[in-house]
């Protein structure tokens, strides 16, 4: 879907803009990057003021409307097929999607994940209602994880979520069950190592040697630990971790790292159910927090518990956590 911003001059927006230069109005009061400048410049009816085609050289009048269109056709290798299946939405705006997945849901098509993704679902969602949307993910999910997923609905809003994310205005908060217990005096902790491929697996990411691999920040928040069966130490302790970096794994790498594996996460050394732990890592995105980049709202979407998730917190006897 193109995305079109439209600006009314003012008398007092002059002298700021050089006397109403569409170029200093497109950056200074639309907000437009000067590569989405370009872009729209070469389209037929990209910049216009009040219907007609304008230069980025040209002025134009107090009361005039500026307008630039943003051209948001995929690619044929970026074209999602649209297969329907279950979507649940958690906020939408004229930007932005949020949705609850499950977890187990794919994201994306992948090698053996053709047309059963949830952005395959989304495509088909907004092909019936004869909408021309191309989502793009801001930030993704494991299989395992569930919880809140965002999806830009046009390129411009892709990017500016990308630059929120880079400068840390984007920000996804988990919880999980790991197993073990912490030292009583320790509420909080950080994790700063590198992730790098496993050798021996596709799938496997490992801690890097100092100096090799991609950074990794985790920062986490010890909210309560309870007796659980006859795992490690008997005990399993329930965190609120945000990270600041996004790389595959990370949480799950690198609580195991520290000799805290997630419950379920056998791929990191965690027990399975088969020995008493959980079907999955318990790894859940509670919330998400960013700024809504044209309006500008500070927006926070949450997400529901899932039940294989509840059980296990349920154990904790703790209120719902008003601050995820």
């Amino acid at each position: 879907m193109d995305k079109i911003f439209t600006y009314v001059l003012r008398a007092d927006d002059l002298q700021s803009t050089a006397g109403g230069l569409v170029n200093l109005i497109l950056k200074d009061r639309i907000h437009v990057t000067g590569h989405e400048i370009s872009r729209a410049k070469f389209m037929p009816g990209g910049i216009t003021a009040d219907g007609r085609s304008v230069t980025v050289k040209d002025r134009i009048a107090p009361g005039q409307t500026l307008r630039l269109v943003l051209s948001d056709t995929a690619s044929d290798t970026d074209k999602v097929p649209p297969v329907e299946g279950p979507i649940t939405f958690l906020y939408e705006d004229e930007d932005i999607v949020v949705i609850n997945k499950s977890a187990g849901s794919v994201v994306h098509p992948t090698h053996g994940h053709h047309k059963d993704t949830l952005a395959n679902y989304l495509a088909w969602h907004y092909q019936s209602q004869g909408l021309d949307v191309s989502c793009r993910i801001a930030g993704r999910l494991d299989k395992e994880t569930s919880g809140a997923l965002v999806f830009a609905k046009n390129r411009a809003t892709s990017g500016r979520l990308a630059a929120e994310r880079r400068d840390q205005l984007f920000r996804r908060n988990y919880l999980t069950i790991v197993q073990g217990a912490f030292p009583d005096n320790k509420k909080e902790g950080h994790i700063d190592s590198p992730i790098e491929k496993a050798p021996d697996s596709l799938l496997k990411r490992q801690i890097a040697p100092t100096g090799c691999g991609d950074s990794a920040l985790t920062n986490y928040e010890i909210l309560g630990c309870v007796p659980y069966g006859s795992i490690g130490d008997g005990m399993i302790t329930l965190l609120r971790v945000h990270i600041e970096t996004g790389r595959t794994h990370q949480i799950r790498v690198h609580m195991a790292s520290i000799g805290h594996p997630l419950l379920g996460d056998t791929l990191y050394g965690g027990l399975g159910p088969e020995s008493g732990g959980a079907p999955r890592a318990l790894l859940h995105a509670a919330s998400v927090e960013f700024i809504q980049p044209f309006t500008k709202e500070e927006v926070k979407v949450t997400a529901p518990m899932p039940d294989d998730f509840t059980e296990k917190y349920s154990l904790f006897k703790l209120r719902d956590i008003d601050a995820i």
